[in-house]
């Protein structure tokens, strides 16, 4: 190859060998050419698109190593699992490795043994990264999952931000952003922040023509659910907005026979894991989930998938909702919907988006509660507690973790990668109450397991917190990881420690000297409300639209498509139509006379105590009567008919 560029054929002889396809899916060579040239490339392909295959294949083209950022750790390992079963040589570094398998796999990473290296993003900023990255001979950098880039995207992550800093590191290699969901604004940040070098922009359609897309507005969403199980056969996922709401439609799906599992970020990972792959597997033929569930998830046979709650974001919504159907086989997409449904969600922004202010309350909690003076120094990391810190604050614990992502941006401290098999742990009794509890119960296995605790974990965590490695418990107790946790829980609950899972802790490097009045850039703090709330007023809009819905989610994403799909609820005209009542003719009048003349939708019929569920009906019906255009269904902006000229004619 040397002298030339690889051609398609070489590709295909790349793809045949590693991977057994004869060919490539829609879109792949036109993503993998340029790369292969040396050009940085934004990729955007669907769900279920083949877009691994697009680093892959051109990392088995040219010498050296190819970088993959991956922001999960199941996701890293079964890349890397597929990779090596297909004779490509391959590993990760992540935070479910001990200290000794990270130092071996660097080592072997800079004497050329991988072809591909997977990191989590928050690898980059560690120093053994920054010592032996201009050591590896890194060809091309690839980010998986790009939309975590922006605050436009529905999964930010801060660390990906010092993906650009860490590429001239490597010497500024030819990198690729590949993503599944990215409007415009979002291509937009992933280019800017990456720095990329004029790229090759390719996007391949969102469009999933094998989804039916269906919004319906109940208010008896239990028995639509039961008319959705009935009606479609096969496997599936129901979304719903909260851990509650998870374990409550669990429970009552359960109660009616309906096989079924769920999950949410608050149970443990081992335990989150295991009803995955349950499920996975067929075991249940119901996940019910929060949004935490899904991401890398590969069942190809998923039928329907129904979210009971309003999501936050329609990028969210379409990555959901696109886990259906991966098969290319008919999949359904329904959102149940009613008035009111936005009061959880519009709380939820308000929850999770802090003030100024607020974000400095967060800051001095998180300073007090490890005892840092103002104008004092950490010479280790701090645990971030979300519990005492919300106890202090009196805020949710979702706006916690935004403030300390807050403060990350803004370089007060760094937050440092979550090891996978580490947790925190601080005694709160002195040795001689373990022993006298444990004398004093005569259980032998809880002896043996306070023995094993006391001699594994350091004796300053008699004083301050410190770290745990469970895996090494595990090894000391013989016990299983899901006993072990039940133990730590039981000594907790007893006020024996205090204790935090792996999955739980968050822990925070301080960059500066404790602040008396940290700086807090205001502007950026309202901007990223006023992102949300902008994603959320969207997310509503889809959901109360009379067009098409295939229409609207295209449309979104900047895909110019038919104005019809001909499989949606609208377009197969499943609502009832909506009758205006007499008394609602001057209303109807006046709405009409406001849209002619430009007023903002905001200010459409104030002070007649319309609700908003009921000028979007009276949209609706106006559209569907010939009163109305709508040619952008993302839009407010209206055209007056004819028709409706007439009327307001007549009435003045």
């Amino acid at each position: 190859m040397a002298g030339r560029y690889p051609s398609y054929e070489d590709a295909r002889r790349v793809l045949r060998e590693h991977w057994g396809y004869d060919d490539f899916r829609p879109g792949q060579w036109d993503i993998i050419r340029p790369i292969v040239e040396g050009r940085d490339v934004l990729a955007i392909l669907p769900t279920g698109g083949g877009k691994s295959i697009c680093y892959q294949v051109p990392a088995l083209m040219h010498e050296g190593l190819t970088l993959v950022i991956s922001p999960l750790i199941a996701l890293m390992q079964d890349q890397v699992a597929a990779l090596n079963a297909h004779g490509v040589k391959a590993t990760y570094i992540n935070s479910a490795l001990s200290r000794r398998e990270i130092e071996q796999r660097w080592l072997a990473a800079e004497h050329g043994k991988y072809r591909l290296l997977y990191l989590a993003p928050e690898r980059l900023s560690s120093e053994a990264f920054a010592a032996r990255a201009s050591r590896m001979n890194i060809s091309l950098l690839a980010v998986d999952e790009a939309h975590c880039i922006s605050e436009w995207g529905h999964n930010f992550r801060p660390s990906y931000l010092q993906i650009a800093a860490a590429r001239k590191h490597m010497g500024d290699p030819p990198t690729i952003a590949v993503t599944a969901t990215a409007t415009p604004n979002v291509r937009k940040d992933i280019v800017e922040h990456l720095t990329l070098r004029r790229p090759e922009r390719i996007v391949r359609g969102f469009d999933r023509p094998n989804i039916v897309w269906s919004v319906f507005r109940t208010e008896n969403k239990r028995s639509k659910v039961l008319d959705i199980l009935d009606g479609v056969p096969g496997s599936g996922i129901l979304y719903s907005g909260t851990r509650k709401g998870v374990e409550r439609w669990a429970d009552w799906l359960t109660r009616r026979n309906q096989s079924c599992a769920f999950y949410h970020g608050g149970m443990e990972g081992s335990v989150r894991e295991r009803v995955q792959n349950g499920w996975i597997r067929g075991d249940q033929r119901i996940m019910v989930a929060t949004n935490a569930f899904g991401m890398g998830i590969d069942k190809p046979d998923v039928r329907f998938v129904i979210h009971v709650d309003l999501p936050g974001t329609l990028e969210g919504y379409y990555q959901e909702a696109g886990r259906g159907g991966r098969d290319g086989k008919t999949s359904w997409a329904t959102l149940l919907y009613h008035q009111g449904d936005e009061e959880t969600p519009r709380r939820l922004v308000e929850e999770s988006h802090p003030t100024p202010k607020e974000v400095r309350k967060v800051y001095d909690a998180v300073c007090n509660l490890a005892q840092v003076a103002v104008g004092g120094e950490m010479d280790s990391p701090v645990p971030v507690r979300a519990g005492p810190v919300a106890r202090l604050t009196g805020f949710s614990v979702g706006k916690i973790n935004t403030a300390v992502t807050l403060l990350a941006r803004q370089d007060a401290w760094r937050v440092l990668p979550q090891r996978g098999h580490t947790g925190l742990i601080r005694y709160q009794r002195p040795v001689s109450a373990f022993r006298e509890y444990t004398e004093d119960h005569a259980n032998a296995s809880l002896a043996k397991f306070v023995q094993a605790l006391l001699r594994t974990v350091d004796a300053g965590a008699f004083s301050d917190w410190r770290e745990i490695d469970i895996r090494m418990l595990v090894r000391r107790t013989g016990l299983a990881p899901e006993r072990l946790l039940k133990g730590m829980e039981y000594l907790q609950e007893r006020q024996f420690l205090d204790w935090i899972p792996p999955d739980q802790v968050v822990r925070v490097d301080f960059l500066h000297a404790r602040s008396a009045r940290l700086p807090i850039d205001g502007d950026q703090v309202r901007a990223s409300r006023k992102r949300a709330e902008a994603q959320l007023d969207q997310m509503i809009r889809f959901a109360c639209s009379t067009t098409c819905r295939r229409h609207f989610l295209l449309t979104y994403f900047g895909e110019t498509v038919p104005e019809r799909c001909g499989t949606c609820d609208v377009c197969l005209g499943r609502h009832e139509a909506f009758q205006p009542p007499s008394l609602d003719a001057l209303i109807v009048q006046r709405l009409l006379r406001q849209i002619a003349e430009g007023k903002p939708r905001g200010e459409w019929l104030e002070g007649t105590h319309t609700p908003v569920y009921r000028i979007d009906q009276l949209l609706g019906w106006l559209i569907n009567e010939g009163y109305l255009l709508q040619s952008r269904p993302l839009g407010d902006a209206f055209e007056l008919t004819a028709k409706a000229t007439s009327i307001l004619e007549a009435s003045s």
